[in-house]
C-alpha cells in the first residue's frame, strides 16, 4: 500500500490553519481582538504564504494527481467535481488576502474586518467539506491502483515542476499533526529532518507574532509552580486589578514595570504588553501575550519566545468566588531548554518562585483589602 502521509498531512495543516484564522476573524469583527499593527502585518503575511501553498497544493493536483488517478480509473464525475472545487475556493483565498492586506494598510476597520470574517467562514467550511470528499475518493484509488513507484514519481516530477517555499511550507505542515509529521519524517530521509529542524523554530515564532493568543500551546514544561490567596473583595474587582498589567509592578517582587506594545489598551486575547523583571543583578524585559481575558474568571498571558529569550513561560490567575471574597490562585508553567534551567538553578529562580508569587499575591489581597475598608 503506498504510504500517503505526506498527502494527509498536507490535508491537516490546511484543516489547522483555516480553523485558526476563521477565529481570529470573527473574533476581530465582533471586537473581541484588537491587534496592533505589527501583528496584522504579520498576519498578512503569515496568510499570504499559507495561501501559496494550499494553490501550489492545488495546482499540483490538477497538474498531476487527477491525471494520474485518470489514468488508473477513468474519468468520474467525483473527480471531476473535486477539480471543479477549487474554482471556488480561489475566490475566497483572493477575499481573504485583500481584506488582509487593507487591515494591515490602515489599521482595524469595520468593513474589511467584517469581509475577512465571511470569507474566512466561507472558506473553512468549503475547504472542511472539500477535503473529505477528496480523501473519500483519492486514498482508496491511491490505495488499490497506484504502486509506491509510480506514487513517488508523481510527488518528485511535481515538486521539480512546481518548486515549494519548504522553509515554510514544511515546517508548517510538520506542526498540524504529531503522528503523520513523524510518519513523513521518517520517510523523508536526513535532508527533510534538517530542514525541519532549523526551520521549526523560526516558523514558531512567526505563527506567534501573526494569531498571538491563538498560537500553538508550549510544550514539555520544565519548571511550574503555584500560589493562591482568599481577597476579601468580588471577583471582578480582584479581575480587574490582575488584568491591568501595569499594576504588577506594585506588586511582585521580580516585575517592576509593564506596559502595553502594539497599540493594545487593555486585556483582550491577542493584548500585548512587555515587562520588566530583575532577580539579583540579571535585568530582562520580555514581549507578552494575553491568551485568556475572561473578567471574574481568568486572566493569563504568556511569554513570547524571541532572540536570546529562546524560553516562554504561561502565566495565570484564575478566579472563583468563596465566602468572604475571591479565591485567587496564580500559577506558572516555564517551557525551556537546558541554557535557561541552568540559570534558572543558579540563580535560585526555581527555588525562590514559589515564596515571589505568594507576595504577589499577598500584596494583591493587601492592596484590595486596604481599597474594600476604605470604601466602607
Amino acid at each position: 500500500m503506498t504510504d500517503q502521509s505526506g498527502y494527509l498531512l498536507m490535508h491537516a495543516a490546511i484543516r489547522v490553519e483555516l480553523d485558526r484564522l476563521a477565529e481570529f476573524a470573527v473574533g476581530l469583527a465582533a471586537g473581541r481582538r484588537r491587534p496592533g499593527p505589527r501583528q496584522l502585518t504579520a498576519l498578512r503575511d503569515h496568510v499570504a504564504d499559507v495561501i501559496g501553498t494550499i494553490h501550489h497544493h492545488h495546482t499540483g493536483e490538477d497538474g498531476f494527481l487527477w491525471p494520474m488517478l485518470r489514468e488508473a480509473v477513468g474519468p468520474t464525475a467525483e473527480l471531476a467535481a473535486l477539480s471543479g472545487d477549487h474554482g471556488e475556493l480561489d475566490p475566497l483565498m483572493d477575499r481573504i488576502k485583500d481584506a488582509l492586506e487593507r487591515l494591515a494598510a490602515g489599521g482595524v476597520a469595520e468593513a474589511p474586518a467584517r469581509r475577512l470574517a465571511e470569507a474566512a467562514v466561507a472558506l473553512r467550511d468549503l475547504m472542511v467539506e472539500h477535503l473529505a470528499e477528496e480523501e473519500a475518493v483519492v486514498v482508496p484509488i491511491v490505495a488499490a491502483h497506484i504502486g509506491p513507484e509510480r506514487h513517488a514519481a508523481m510527488e518528485k516530477a511535481m515538486r521539480k515542476a512546481l518548486p515549494i517555499k519548504m522553509g515554510f511550507a514544511l515546517p508548517w505542515v510538520m506542526a498540524a499533526d504529531a503522528v503523520l509529521a513523524e510518519r513523513v519524517a521518517r520517510s523523508g530521509g536526513l535532508l527533510l529532518r534538517l530542514i525541519h529542524a532549523t526551520t521549526r523554530g523560526r516558523y514558531a515564532r512567526r505563527v506567534q507574532d501573526a494569531y498571538a493568543d491563538l498560537a500553538p500551546a508550549e510544550r514539555d514544561v520544565a519548571l511550574s509552580a503555584r500560589a493562591e490567596v482568599v481577597i476579601p473583595a468580588p471577583p471582578g474587582d480582584v479581575y480587574a486589578a490582575v488584568a491591568d498589567v501595569t499594576r504588577m509592578g506594585r506588586w511582585s517582587p521580580e516585575c517592576y514595570r509593564c506596559a502595553w506594545d502594539d497599540a493594545a489598551t487593555g486585556a483582550v486575547p491577542g493584548a500585548r504588553f512587555r515587562g520588566s523583571s530583575r532577580s539579583g543583578i540579571a535585568r530582562w524585559t520580555r514581549e507578552c501575550v494575553v491568551i485568556t481575558a475572561e473578567p471574574g474568571v481568568e486572566f493569563a498571558f504568556r511569554t513570547l519566545r524571541r532572540g536570546r529569550y529562546p524560553d516562554s513561560t504561561t502565566w495565570r490567575f484564575a478566579l472563583t468566588e468563596v465566602p468572604g471574597g475571591t479565591r485567587l490562585v496564580q500559577t506558572m508553567a516555564l517551557s525551556a531548554g537546558r541554557g535557561i534551567m541552568a540559570f534558572e538553578r543558579i540563580s535560585g529562580r526555581d527555588r525562590k518562585m514559589p515564596h515571589a508569587m505568594a507576595a504577589t499575591l499577598e500584596r494583591i489581597r493587601a492592596d484590595l483589602a486596604g481599597r474594600v475598608t476604605a470604601a466602607a
